[in-house]
């Protein structure tokens, strides 16, 4: 039985680290594209940053945006705008240090999008884009973050064993 199970989380972990891909294939996912969604991300989070310290109480009174209440603002902006600097500040650089950071600071960002995505869900009804924007937002940076880790580690791996 632990055979199949290893077996099995083996497979997955094959697919979901895309490791089935050419090389050089594997080099721009994890590399430009990573980039682009951690700039996305980065991007967006600091806009969310930006309109709740501007306009955050006139928000709240909003049926969409009840739910962001439990949230104490000065928090939610100072969390929001730190981890949005840091990956936009991760995403400049290229190396396998920043590189691991910005796979742990896209986890960071997808804990954050679920919880924002978790708000929208919470409101409703209304039915709103928020509720699977944010979503899938949060899956794509988790599994940006994980596999640009593993992806670095790998491509060390194979640069000191030669």
């Amino acid at each position: 039985m632990k055979k199949a199970f290893r077996w099995l989380h083996k497979a997955l972990d094959w697919a979901v680290e895309f490791r089935f891909l050419p090389a050089w294939f594997q080099n721009f996912i994890f590399g430009t594209c990573t980039r682009v969604i951690e700039i996305t991300s980065g991007l967006v989070m600091l806009g969310f940053a930006v309109v709740f310290a501007l306009h955050g109480n006139e928000m709240l009174k909003e049926d969409l945006y009840e739910k962001f209440q439990h949230l104490h603002p000065d928090v939610l902006v100072a969390v929001l705008f730190i981890v949005s600097v840091s990956q936009l500040s991760a995403a400049v650089f290229q190396s396998s240090r920043s590189n691991i950071i910005s796979g742990c600071l896209l986890i960071w960002a997808s804990l954050i999008w679920f919880l924002i995505a978790g708000a929208f869900i919470a409101a409703y009804p209304p039915l709103s884009t928020g509720m699977t924007t944010y979503t899938v937002l949060a899956v794509v940076c988790a599994l940006a973050g994980r596999n640009l880790i593993k992806h670095t580690q790998r491509v060390e791996d194979k640069k000191g064993g030669e």
